[in-house]
């Protein structure tokens, strides 16, 4: 190994990842079984996201008010004073959050004697995380596996994201990158070489409703599909979520489906709407204002056999 190849390694591992939690034995996050990483930070806020938590760059906090019984304890332990008590809507004490101030340190967790406090996001190494990756090495190779970096959105921090795609193929680990594509071009093309495989949301292709209801940039978010279509095609795998009140609806999935095959696109996954992540949103004290009823997979029958008709692989579940 040369020394300015050595150099940089030396400084891929050493990069600190801010890492929401890292999932072993995944199979829906790529071929075979993977060990998904996942990286906080998103620029979009869409209202249906199964992983609130990461939409924020920094540290939050899952509180459980049912485990909660309001002892202060995390207030008194916190160095930074980003608690303070207050009362609830019956009165109870309560801690309050100002994630402002929190500097990731896990106190208020560890001062927690009931469980109530679960600290989302914490500083480890790449070196550190593929250690624990490559732990499963023999299931990657005996199944066509490997790693999924997930978010949140990684390519909304290529800091992180890209010392860990290179070292992971300098270990020799397939690599695969779950995004919304939310990004500026140079940022796609940077990773084009060091991802195996593109899972690609994509959302919408009216740019207006796209803003309003998630923040996203459509004519970016589709330019850079378009562009991987071109420049990779076999690495990309679309993925629609399907989302009552915003897009379930034959008038934008068709058309939706019907532009993935006219760029290129050879692969969709139907995504059906679900409401996994419920719970996270009572943890993180915020309104969930979607349908409590997810989607099965004979509603999406129609669309699947749509792109079917069109020569495209689809797949309905991810």
């Amino acid at each position: 190994m040369g020394d300015i190849e050595g150099a940089t390694r030396a400084a891929d591992e050493g990069t600190v990842l801010l890492v929401m939690n890292l999932e072993r034995f995944a199979t829906h996050d790529g071929p075979g079984i993977r060990t998904v990483v996942f990286l906080k930070g998103c620029p979009l806020h869409c209202p249906w996201c199964a992983n609130p938590e990461t939409q924020m760059a920094g540290p939050v906090v899952f509180h459980d008010v049912r485990r909660c019984v309001g002892c202060a304890a995390c207030e008194r332990a916190c160095p930074a004073g980003a608690i303070t008590m207050r009362e609830d809507a019956d009165g109870s004490p309560c801690p309050s959050f100002d994630l402002g101030r929190c500097d990731g340190c896990g106190a208020c967790e560890r001062a927690c004697l009931h469980e109530a406090i679960a600290l989302q996001g914490r500083r480890r190494s790449v070196r550190a995380v593929l250690d624990e990756v490559l732990r499963d090495a023999d299931y990657y190779e005996a199944s066509g596996g490997g790693l999924t970096v997930s978010g949140g959105e990684p390519l909304a921090v290529p800091a992180q994201v890209m010392p860990l795609l290179r070292e992971a193929k300098a270990r020799g680990l397939d690599t695969a990158i779950e995004t919304c594509g939310n990004v500026p071009l140079d940022i796609i093309e940077e990773a084009e070489p060091l991802v195996d495989h593109f899972l690609y949301d994509l959302k919408h292709l009216d740019d207006r409703v796209l803003a309003r209801v998630t923040g996203g940039d459509g004519v970016l978010i589709k330019g850079n599909l378009a562009w991987l279509a071109r420049r990779c095609p076999q690495k990309v795998n679309a993925h629609i979520p399907v989302i009552p009140g915003f897009n379930y609806d034959a008038g934008v999935l068709r058309p939706m489906i019907g532009w993935l095959h006219e760029v290129g696109v050879t692969r969709v996954n139907l995504l059906p709407y679900h409401t996994l992540g419920l719970a996270k949103y009572e943890k993180l004290h915020r309104a969930y204002d979607l349908p409590r009823q997810g989607l099965a997979d004979k509603d999406l029958m129609p669309y699947h056999e749509y792109a079917l008709s069109l020569g495209m692989e689809s797949r309905i579940g991810a």
